[in-house]
């Protein structure tokens, strides 16, 4: 089996990413902190070219990005032009609710002449999930299960969120074997729950209640090449920390069975 790359996922920093400026100081402390590979997500507005060369200069490669839906849509060639310019093999859609049949026709009707583009181009949509597509819809299906019925996995691609498919109730290490076909990057956050709220948190990884030894083991067994760590909220402690001490357990843990950068 492969080694599963372990991605920075920057919407994790969103913060400190709204300028050409900031997006340069974070690429160099993510690089610092010991990840060779990112996710670009919820940047503020950015030059290509300058992007491209501040992946370079801190010698780091994006596996996906998240770009806006209405970009994937309406832009499609540039989005094309922009990810084959920085190197990104997978063109990620972060966030769709859809409630009914209704709209999961309308979404798949406006997004798959684009995926089916992304594809030809020799790139990948992927759709990254919450746990509302778990949700039911009126003829019983749920979201996930009418949209992976609807489309070719060579052209709809997925970015699971192994945290949301805990609290949907679903096994990720089941999710990802089924899935495998349409996969090129998974997230990873931890699971906890606060003791003094009793609700359920983000949490670094290994800091909560997710076996993430066994969700890597079956990515890795599934073939998936990259894992990215997000955490959507750190409650007032550093994010860039946050990072740190997911990257620092999921060494101290899996060792041998990942690594930071891909091989160029």
């Amino acid at each position: 089996m492969e080694k599963l790359v372990i991605a920075a996922q920057l919407y994790t920093v969103r913060a400190y990413t709204q300028t050409e400026q900031g997006i340069a100081e974070t690429l160099q402390k993510i690089r610092a902190l010991g990840y060779g590979c990112v996710q670009i997500s919820a940047f503020g507005a950015c030059r290509t070219e300058f992007l491209r060369d501040a992946l370079q200069a801190n010698g780091l490669t994006a596996c996906a990005t998240h770009t806006p839906y209405e970009r994937i849509v309406g832009d499609t060639d540039a989005v094309i032009r922009e990810h084959k310019c920085l190197g990104i093999p997978y063109v990620g859609l972060g966030f769709r609710r859809i409630k009914n049949i209704g709209e999961a026709e309308t979404f798949l009707r406006e997004v798959l002449p684009a995926a089916e583009k992304i594809a030809g181009s020799g790139l990948k949509f992927l759709y990254h999930n919450h746990h509302w597509e778990f949700a039911r819809m009126e003829n019983g299906q749920t979201v996930m299960q009418y949209l992976l019925e609807h489309t070719p996995p060579a052209v709809f691609g997925l970015l699971p969120d192994c945290y949301w498919l805990q609290v949907a109730g679903l096994s990720p290490e089941r999710f990802l074997a089924e899935n495998s076909e349409r996969i090129g990057v998974i997230h990873l956050k931890d699971l906890r729950i606060d003791r003094e709220t009793d609700k359920q948190c983000y949490a670094e990884v290994f800091e909560g209640n997710m076996d993430y030894a066994a969700i890597c083991d079956a990515a890795r067994r599934a073939g998936i090449r990259y894992a990215a760590v997000e955490q959507d909220e750190c409650y007032g402690k550093d994010p860039f920390r946050a990072l740190e001490t997911s990257l620092h357990n999921i060494r101290a843990r899996l060792g041998g069975a990942v690594e930071t950068a891909p091989a160029r």
